[in-house]
Parts: C-alpha cells; structure tokens; sequence
C-alpha cells in the first residue's frame, strides 16, 4: 500500500537538534525513500512496509541514545510526489 508520512523528530534536552533530524533524515533515505524537509515536520512517502521498516529504524537508532519524541500523520489517501520539485533534504537544517 502506498502511503504518505508527514513526521516530526523532537530530541529532548539535547542542545542541538539539527543533527538528530539529519541522522533521521539519512535512515529515510537510506531506505530508498525521497523526504522533503520542513521547518516544522518533514514528509516521505512510498510502500508502507518500507516506511514502516524506516521508521522502524530510526526508534532503534535513537532510543539507546537519546530521548525523543516522534510524531507521525500517515495517510494512504493523499500521497502527492514532491520528486517534480526535486527539493533538498537539508533547507531547513
């Protein structure tokens, strides 16, 4: 099934945030899948199970070293493909 993810990564009493939301941003892609970076929240789409596996990854990733906060809207019935605009990842960062 194809979805949408509009997500929000929050580390928690971490002095700079950038980084975390990077290394979130980099699971993402690393599973094959495009993320448009917001200055609020950040969207990816594709099949579910891949976004599923992603996110799956960045919990384990953060929760032996940070604590965090991860908020998450999935839609299967408004994925819209953003890879027209071709944005960057890192605008907002």
């Amino acid at each position: 099934m194809f979805i949408e993810v509009q997500f929000s990564m929050y580390p928690i009493r971490e002095a700079h945030i950038s980084p975390f939301i990077q290394k979130a941003v980099n699971i993402i892609e690393s599973f094959g899948l495009p993320v448009q970076v917001g200055p609020m929240s950040s969207i990816t789409y594709g099949e579910s199970a891949t976004i599923f596996k992603a996110f799956d990854r960045i919990i384990e990733e953060f929760a032996g070293s940070t604590q965090f906060v991860l908020i998450t809207t999935i839609s299967n019935a408004c994925p819209v493909d953003f890879s027209q605009n071709n944005p960057s990842s890192k605008s907002f960062l």
